[in-house]
């Protein structure tokens, strides 16, 4: 089922309503490739569909900015691909990246890469809080090794004053002005603004829900993820390192035969890491081979 998108997910003759019968029912799961729509039925589902195709928005309170869908064609989501494919969009441009997570960073290495060959470029990093520090990690002392080189190299970065910090700056209005954007904090006069060519949003991801709202699925009101997890990983509480071991039991859903698992299962929370994942799959496959131990 090779490039296929699945939009739809339910119990075969079941509404989310209907009870009676409904755990022995088979999942219907609908989904549409080059061959049109079809039909697989199965015994038990597993989403692990991630969420990097819902980027968060560049407004500062979880929702739109004033006029981000209207200066769209300015803005890029996620990780662009700034050394390569997307080189020319960004080359002796005046660039924002808002976000402080790893793929600001890495989008802000990038850029400052290619400004060591397009040296009019410019780059200004639009970070929402006040302490920039917060985004270099634990250095040497990381647990994680790679990750205490990525958060060091940042921090030299920002240091060398090739990469404008505009702290606690929280956009709310986009608007085309003359030929560049402008990214302000409101819409008042008086507002903090910035004024760019490019503005890459580097705000979190969330999961895609839409395609189950036939399932009978609980989540955490906060992180959008299965309730048992959230305390586990809740990003106030938990960085990565400290989420403790966890499988089928944490990841099931009311909809019995279903489990979220991946990224998809961490909701909205930052700190999922990939061997979390294996184990996930692990657990949860021995759970629907009636391995309960």
């Amino acid at each position: 089922h090779l490039h296929s998108k699945v939009y739809a997910l339910a119990r075969e003759g079941f509404d989310k309503v209907k009870s009676a019968g409904r755990e022995s029912a088979r999942f219907e799961v609908r989904y549409q490739n080059r061959q049109g729509p079809s039909i697989l039925l199965a015994d038990a589902v597993i989403d692990a569909s991630g969420t990097w195709a819902k980027p968060g928005p560049a407004g500062a309170n979880g929702v739109d900015a004033v006029g981000e869908k209207e200066t769209g064609r300015r803005l890029t989501y996620g990780m662009p691909d700034i050394l390569g494919a997307a080189r020319t969009r960004y080359a002796g441009k005046r660039v924002a990246v808002v976000g402080a997570g790893h793929s600001a960073i890495g989008n802000i290495l990038d850029l400052v890469k290619l400004k060591d060959t397009h040296p009019s470029t410019t780059i200004t990093w639009l970070l929402r809080g006040n302490d920039p520090a917060k985004s270099f990690g634990g250095g040497a002392n990381d647990k994680l090794s790679a990750r205490g080189e990525l958060g060091k190299a940042f921090a030299g970065v920002i240091a060398s004053g090739k990469v404008q910090v505009e702290t606690g700056f929280r956009p709310q209005h986009l608007s085309i002005d003359g030929d560049g954007l402008k990214v302000a904090t409101s819409s008042s006069c008086c507002a903090r603004h910035i004024k760019v060519d490019e503005l890459i949003v580097s705000t979190g991801f969330r999961p895609e829900l839409g395609f189950l709202s036939e399932l009978r699925i609980a989540l955490d009101p906060a992180l959008e993820c299965p309730p048992e997890l959230a305390p586990l990983i809740d990003p106030n509480l938990h960085s990565c390192g400290t989420v403790r071991p966890h499988g089928a039991r944490e990841l099931a859903q009311p909809e019995s035969g279903f489990y979220f698992a991946g990224m998809k299962s961490y909701g909205r929370a930052p700190t999922f890491l990939m061997l979390t994942g294996y184990e996930q799959v692990r657990s949860i496959a021995a759970d629907i081979a009636g391995d309960k131990e």
